[in-house]
């Protein structure tokens, strides 16, 4: 009793604990918000822009940034429950609260440093302001807290999580079910870039058109951001970030797009019963080094401590399985250094100090398509690929008995770029960077040959529809550029148009249902678009065939598949045939609009099914910019979100951009250049 006793008074203290000194420095920001809600920051140092940036964040959704707080400390599940508790586990299992205590002074540049933490004053300024939206344990943010949150987000971008489910199940076989990861599963994300050299008009233009969830940790927030030291930054970033992750600072720009580059090794390793709690390893017997860590797991009224014992190997994480202990050995252990690599990159004037910047390879995953005013652009698949020995196999389970198969952290290979190209194009959309432009000016595996078998192999339908509708073009027009960013078709060569011809061919004697469908399917013409009566049908029987390649698991049954979209259709909308319009839907508080676009169509959506029937979207594009310098060097942007800047349903920001998204319509912003 005591115990328990002892545990809800030491959470009401917490609960209770006195606000935060005031910083050392007094910091007096200036923010300013347009017409649309979104903050434009200025600070006399970078240190004061960031404060301010906080502030305004918080203003706008302070809840999730407190989230990102909770999950760099490692209590998110003392807030979530068993949810948060599982990215808890995480936070534990690499050690984040160790790196950063050995790396914020070690690793961080002094500069940073008073950046991230004027950032954390910010949010304990708005804390302090509003007391009652303080979330139990997220009282007094630090400079650590905000590094922290970085250092536990990055690797999940890269698909470090998948590597782990095959481990963490005591009853799974990892080194059967190991495959390299790359060439089965695409996520979301497109890019483009055109050079004078292309362009219809001597201009240079960059999209950015990152696909990720609406709402969340990891959804995007629109924001500028200035000092009088000539930083500026205008883009997007996700919450418990201190400034724009990409956009523009007026000179150059950048996109990112996620890759998934085969940066984890899972390595069986040898135990018997005579040497328990050790592992073979280079001729010797050794104890696996154990940690206790206990996960605060939210459960109705109380917070109960769950405890789980770590073991590690010299590889790694190492975990008992059906095929006997492995250990996992992950590229990036202990980086802390990359939202710096962020700053560094949007600090930077020109391309040499923007590849400066990249040398520091401490954002370990990430395609980046890079843009600026002279007409320069570049396409880098960016990823901290290590140097790993020949003569292995390295999609399976490793040996683990000898140190040949332990590659070290900062012995790397070179990833691929593309800068420049003669084709004077490129776009990103998440598959193999060997289909990114023309096909006579793409790069290919063979020059890039210690990188290519660890990089993925497959091309989405988006990138295939780049390349099909920019490669025949002689000049590419802003109108032409801005159509492919937002076509709505699926390639012949296409995993939709794949599932379609299966259900072409399957039998439909006797079968009325099937026959009814594959009348519907034999008329669609590969359209996402508003008015097609087939695409609601394709994109829900869609769907659990491109979220199971995409997470890995087994693809179901096509005739399956589009059977239960049939059903679907006819349950909540009385046919089989009505118009995507009519299903696909933008919802947002007083917002009720049609939308059109699919999971792997440029104009990229996923969604939700709701009570009615109609299917909400809640991923894809969403916060978009385009950036166009004219030869003269004169920058004009466009933006757009598919919200608006404030997560308050009270706010006149809650969705006061959505009819522009909706209709493919922006936001004009001019940022000039220097």
């Amino acid at each position: 009793m005591r115990f328990w006793t002892a545990l809800i008074i030491a959470a009401a203290i917490a609960a209770c604990a006195p606000a935060p000194p005031p910083p050392a420095v007094a910091y007096h920001p200036t923010i300013t918000r347009n017409e649309y809600g979104v903050p434009s920051v200025h600070g006399a140092t970078d240190a004061e822009a960031a404060y301010g940036l906080a502030y305004a964040h918080a203003e706008d959704n302070f809840e999730t940034i407190q989230l990102v707080i909770l999950a760099g400390r490692g209590r998110l599940g003392a807030h979530l429950g068993e949810a948060g508790a599982r990215g808890d586990f995480l936070w534990h299992l690499i050690d984040v609260q160790g790196a950063v205590d050995a790396g914020y002074e070690r690793d961080l540049s002094r500069e940073f440093r008073e950046i991230i933490e004027a950032y954390a004053a910010g949010l304990n300024a708005y804390a302090a302001a509003h007391p009652n939206e303080v979330l139990p344990g997220a009282r007094s943010v630090t400079g650590r807290d905000v590094a922290a949150g970085s250092a536990l987000t990055v690797p999940l971008f890269w698909g470090f999580e998948r590597t782990l489910g095959l481990v963490t199940d005591e009853h799974a076989h990892p080194c059967a079910a190991r495959e390299a990861t790359a060439p089965s599963i695409d996520w979301g994300s497109n890019a483009f870039a055109v050079a004078p050299s292309r362009s219809d008009d001597g201009h240079t233009r960059l999209i950015v058109n990152s696909h990720q969830p609406w709402a969340g940790p990891v959804a995007w927030y629109e924001a500028g951001i200035s000092s009088d030291t000539g930083w500026r930054m205008h883009g997007g970033l996700f919450p418990g970030a201190p400034f724009p992750v990409l956009g523009t600072n007026g000179r150059l720009g950048f996109a990112a797009t996620v890759n998934l580059p085969d940066l984890a090794d899972i390595y069986r390793l040898t135990t018997d019963d005579a040497h328990r709690g050790q592992y073979f390893f280079d001729g010797e017997w050794r104890r696996f080094d154990k940690r206790t860590i206990w996960l605060w797991v939210k459960m109705g009224w109380f917070t109960i401590p769950v405890p789980r014992t770590l073991h590690y190997s010299v590889h790694g994480p190492a975990f008992e399985t059906a095929d006997g202990w492995v250990a996992v050995r992950y590229a990036a252990a202990g980086e802390i250094r990359a939202m710096e690599q962020f700053y560094r990159m949007g600090r930077a004037e020109t391309y040499a100090q923007w590849r400066e910047a990249m040398a520091m390879r401490a954002i370990p995953s990430f395609n980046f398509m890079y843009a600026d005013a002279t007409g320069r652009i570049g396409y880098l698949y960016n990823a901290a690929l290590p140097n790993r020995a020949t003569g292995y196999d390295w999609s399976g389970c490793l040996p683990g008995d000898t140190s040949a198969t332990v590659w070290t952290h900062d012995d790397l290979i070179t990833p691929p770029e593309l800068i420049d190209p003669s084709s004077g194009w490129i776009a990103s959309t998440n598959g193999a960077p060997w289909y990114a432009t023309d096909e006579a000016a793409n790069m290919t595996p063979d020059d890039f040959p210690d990188a290519a078998p660890f990089i993925e192999t497959y091309i989405t339908n988006r990138g295939y529809r780049a390349v099909e509708l920019l490669s025949p073009l002689r000049r590419i027009s802003d109108a032409q550029l801005l159509a492919a960013k937002f076509d709505l078709i699926s390639s012949e060569r296409s995993r939709t148009v794949e599932m379609v011809n299966l259900i072409l061919a399957a039998d439909a004697s006797g079968d009325t249902d099937l026959a009814e469908i594959q009348t519907l399917l034999r008329g669609w013409d590969r359209r996402a678009a508003n008015d097609s009566p087939a695409a609601a049908l394709v994109g829900i029987a869609f769907m659990p065939l491109y979220n199971a390649r995409r997470e890995g698991r087994s693809v179901p049954d096509a005739l399956a598949s589009v059977r239960a979209s049939a059903a679907y259709l006819r349950q909540h909308f009385g046919r089989l045939d009505p118009p995507l319009g009519e299903v696909l839907r933008l919802r947002r508080g007083d917002v009720d609009l049609p939308l059109e676009g699919a999971p792997d169509t440029l104009r990229a959506l996923r969604w939700v099914e709701e009570p009615d029937g109609r299917l909400n979207a809640d991923f894809g594009d969403g916060f978009m910019m385009v950036m166009d310098w004219a030869p003269d060097g004169a920058l004009s942007t466009r933006v757009i979100h598919q919200w608006g800047a404030s997560e308050h349903a009270d706010s006149p920001h809650y969705n006061d951009q959505s009819e522009m998204f909706a209709h493919y319509q922006w936001r004009a912003i001019d940022l000039g250049a220097d």
